[in-house]
C-alpha cells in the first residue's frame, strides 16, 4: 500500500508542478492544485504507513495550502476570469 501511494504521490506532485508552473490559465492552475492535493493525501498515506512524522505534518500543511489554491484559482479567481472577456467589444 505504501509503495503504491508513494508512486502515486510522486506522479501527482510532478504533474501538478508542471501544470502550475506552465501558467496556462486560471483553470489549468486550479486543477494543478487539485492534483497537488491528491499528491499530498498520498504522501500522508506513505507517512502513516512508514511512521514518518515530519512527512505527515508537512503534507498536512501542504494539503491545506493546496485547498487554499483550489479556492483561489477555481473559486474566486475563476469567477473573476469568467466575467472578463478579451478582446473587449
Amino acid at each position: 500500500m505504501a509503495d503504491f501511494a508513494g508512486w502515486m504521490a510522486l506522479v501527482a506532485t510532478c504533474v501538478a508542478a508542471v501544470m502550475t508552473a506552465s501558467n496556462l490559465g486560471v483553470r489549468v492552475t486550479g486543477w494543478g492544485f487539485v492534483i497537488f492535493t491528491v499528491g499530498a493525501a498520498a504522501w500522508v498515506v506513505v507517512a502513516i504507513a512508514t511512521d514518518q512524522t515530519q512527512l505527515l505534518y508537512s503534507n498536512i500543511f501542504l494539503g491545506l495550502v493546496d485547498v487554499f489554491g483550489i479556492w483561489r484559482w477555481l473559486g474566486r479567481r475563476a469567477r473573476i476570469s469568467d466575467t472578463v472577456r478579451w478582446p473587449p467589444k
